[in-house]
């Protein structure tokens, strides 16, 4: 799991402030299960780049093109983004760094590269975002995927310097203008990522963001923390306040593109002489999904009963129940029995014409629903 995370705020803006902002919940389900459909893919199965979906460039200019100096050199990195420093072949991308004195404006730069950029017609709010690749090792490499948009939105499925190949570092940021107004983060050590094929995928959904390699979630950020700073972790969410995470991304049309890259660093960071040129950041697929609509008969968060109003029999339905019980409006317990189940029947032909009350304890609390007897 991860070594660590952190919060952080531009200190001129939020000084000592560790939640901004709150919002009250009217509580409900907020783990979303529906079926996963694939919306968008790339499988690198050709001889060349798709175009129609990718470009090679950061898209800021005035009229998104690439003429301006950050479109291709990422502001102070140490290298050029160019179109022809990758190569589609056997079923993989490669993007790929070489040591070559290139110049891009004002700025010259003594290596060479590329990157993805899906074009504005591939953007997604919301949805599985996932790719198999395999980073390169050497000082001064560094591979990133993220998604970049919206309202300042940006989620680093990773980011890996080859000169640390076992750490993988992923996590949320929240932009404002150029400046960072939150930031949600992780660093993980573990294996050596550079020696194989990985797949990285994040699932970012309205109240959770949750970060997998090969499969096992590796981290997970929610967007709720309770008044006490309990980060909501569960599904069944009574109503309430509840603090609102900074760096969560949220809000309508919140669309990101899809960006891969292998960048060079400067300084301290800048390649050593062991650093082998060429070096590919090899990137086998990109695919989205997205959720079908959830069902709108949620029984993780409510009890279901139905026929209701009810003559004599009535069906209850709830997750993980362990007991059931009737209350009239006085409260006084009129009917109690214990069961192991999802769903359950009880006879409440014996009560006379009413309003009743429900109640089950589940493996997730205590939860109750009205119902009229005919």
């Amino acid at each position: 799991m991860c070594r660590s995370y952190k919060i952080l705020f531009l200190t001129w803006l939020l000084p000592k402030i560790l939640f901004p902002q709150s919002t009250f919940f009217t509580g409900g389900n907020i783990c979303p299960d529906s079926t996963w459909n694939l919306v968008f893919n790339d499988e690198f199965n050709g001889d060349s780049l798709d175009r129609t979906k990718w470009i090679n460039y950061f898209p800021y200019s005035a009229n998104g093109d690439d003429q301006c100096e950050f479109c291709r050199t990422h502001g102070d990195e140490g290298q050029i983004f160019t179109d022809t420093n990758l190569e589609v072949s056997n079923g993989t991308l490669k993007l790929i760094a070489r040591k070559q004195t290139a110049t891009w404006f004002s700025a010259t730069r003594d290596y060479t590269t590329s990157l993805i950029h899906s074009k504005n017609d591939f953007r997604f709010m919301y949805g599985k975002f996932e790719t198999r690749c395999k980073i390169p090792a050497g000082r001064g490499l560094g591979s990133a995927f993220w998604m970049f948009g919206g309202t300042g939105t940006e989620i680093d499925l990773f980011e890996i310097h080859g000169g640390e190949p076992r750490h993988h570092g992923m996590g949320i940021i929240k932009w404002h203008e150029t400046e960072f107004f939150a930031r949600h983060d992780c660093s993980r050590i573990g294996e050596n990522l550079s020696l194989s094929f990985h797949i990285y995928s994040v699932v970012w959904d309205p109240f959770f963001i949750r970060f997998y390699l090969d499969g096992e979630q590796v981290f997970v950020t929610s967007r709720f923390y309770t008044i006490q700073g309990t980060q909501v972790t569960w599904c069944c969410v009574e109503p309430g306040v509840y603090n609102v995470l900074p760096a969560f991304p949220s809000g309508e049309n919140n669309l990101v593109n899809i960006i891969a890259s292998l960048g060079i660093g400067t300084g301290e960071d800048a390649p050593a002489g062991s650093t082998i040129f060429p070096s590919q950041f090899e990137i086998d697929y990109v695919r989205v999904y997205q959720r079908d609509p959830p069902s709108s008969a949620d029984y993780n968060c409510e009890v279901l009963l139905y026929p209701n109003p009810a003559f004599t029999k009535m069906k209850v339905k709830k997750n993980k129940m362990t007991l059931v019980r009737i209350e009239n409006i006085l409260g006084e317990i009129l009917f109690s029995k214990q069961v192991a189940a999802d769903e359950t029947e009880v006879d409440v032909s014996i009560f006379p014409k009413g309003i009743y009350f429900l109640e089950v304890q589940s493996e997730d609390g205590t939860f109750a629903n009205k119902f009229i007897k005919e």
